[in-house]
């Protein structure tokens, strides 16, 4: 597996993959391209060959790089229980600019795979939300605080 920056011509592909993982909570096409003009170090994408395996965005929060949040890890259905997940965590927590002293992310309490993979990367429970994206929407909040020894320069 090969984890990297995405570039231009990959993001039809993510966009595809969006659709696939997440059917109607979907961010729209255009939204890949802003996001990869904005932090284009922290679109990250698994490729097995020209198989997308999966992909990761992040941003810098209020505090800037100091703390990461993750918008999105979406893995295909067929690559699901490989450790997609798991490599994308590891190489966004590896490649972190030195500055970053946490990661942050929100998931639906239904959301059991995603709850177990984050929680064995050492993300924390943070907090809950009942009503975090509108009614019926709740949300954990979960965070992983890093230790400067464990990330490297970007």
């Amino acid at each position: 597996m090969d984890i990297r920056p995405a570039t231009l011509a990959d993001l039809t592909g993510v966009a595809a993959l969006e659709q696939q993982v997440f059917e109607t909570a979907v961010y729209p096409d255009f939204f890949f391209r802003q996001a990869h003009d904005l932090w284009p170090d922290f679109l990250l994408l698994a490729w097995q060959g020209t198989t997308l395996l999966g992909y990761l965005l992040a941003a810098p929060g209020q505090q800037g790089v100091a703390s990461l949040g993750i918008l999105s890890l979406a893995v295909s259905e067929q690559s699901r229980g490989l450790g997609v997940g798991q490599a994308l965590l590891q190489y966004l927590i590896r490649h972190c600019p030195p500055a970053t002293r946490q990661l942050w992310l929100t998931v639906a309490p239904d959301n059991l795979p995603a709850l177990h993979l984050y929680k064995k990367s050492g993300f924390i429970e943070q907090n809950y939300t009942e009503d975090y994206y509108g009614k019926g929407e709740p949300r954990w909040l979960l965070v992983k605080h890093l230790s400067s020894d464990i990330v490297s320069k970007f």
